[in-house]
C-alpha cells in the first residue's frame, strides 16, 4: 500500500459522529495526551474551546505527549459557541458533559448516542458554565480511593475506549509485531 492509499485509509477507518470538545485545558500536554489516544481508538476530531486559557499550538508544544498524533487528529477552535451548538443541534447532534453532577449518569452504564460530543471540562475548574448549559447529558467514571478526580486526559482516554468499545467494531485494527508491541510496553 503506497503512502497516500494509507493516509486515505486512515481518515476513513474512524468512528464516525463522535468528537471530544475540550474546555479551556490550562495544560496543553493534556490536549496532545487526548489526540495520542482519540487517534489510537478512531476519533477522528478534537473541538478546541478556549475563552480564558491559550489556545494551544500543537505544532510546538506536547510532542513528546502526542508522539506525532496532533499531526493525524483534525482539531477545530470552536471560535463561536452559540453558532456551533446550533449548527451541531439542527444536525442531531448530542452534546455530553463529563462531570460527577446531580443525575449524571455511569460511564459502565451509559449507551452513547448516534451523534454525540463529549466535553471535557478544564484541568481545575471543571466545565464552564456556558458549555455546562448546553449538555443534553452527563457521565461520569466511577472511582474508589481517596483521590477525588482522575487526570483529565486519562479521564478522556476511558471515555474514548467504551465508545471504541460500543462503535469501533467494524474497524480495522494495526496489525502489531512482536517487537514494535516489546517497544511500546517498554516505553
Amino acid at each position: 500500500m503506497h503512502r497516500q492509499e494509507k493516509v486515505d485509509f486512515y481518515y476513513k477507518n474512524k468512528i464516525k459522529d463522535f468528537g471530544i470538545v475540550i474546555d479551556n485545558f490550562a495544560d496543553p500536554h493534556n490536549v496532545a495526551a487526548i489526540s495520542r489516544t482519540a487517534d489510537g481508538l478512531g476519533v477522528e476530531k478534537v473541538y478546541l474551546y478556549y475563552t480564558y486559557n491559550k489556545v494551544p499550538d500543537l505544532k510546538t508544544v506536547g510532542k513528546k505527549s502526542s508522539s506525532t498524533a496532533n499531526k493525524w487528529i483534525k482539531f477545530e477552535q470552536i471560535k463561536d459557541l452559540n453558532s456551533f451548538v446550533n449548527e451541531k443541534k439542527k444536525e442531531g447532534w448530542t452534546i455530553i458533559g463529563a462531570d460527577e453532577c446531580t443525575g449524571a449518569e455511569n460511564l459502565t452504564e451509559f449507551k452513547f448516542p448516534g451523534k454525540c460530543l463529549l466535553v471535557m471540562g478544564a484541568e481545575h475548574g471543571g466545565i464552564s458554565p456556558e458549555l455546562r448549559k448546553v449538555c443534553d447529558s452527563f457521565v461520569f467514571i466511577p472511582m474508589l480511593g481517596m483521590v477525588e478526580s482522575y487526570n483529565v486526559s486519562v479521564a478522556a482516554g476511558m471515555f474514548m475506549y467504551e465508545l471504541f468499545r460500543q462503535k469501533g467494531k467494524g474497524l480495522v485494527l494495526r496489525k502489531r509485531s512482536k517487537n514494535t508491541l516489546s517497544r511500546s510496553i517498554n516505553r
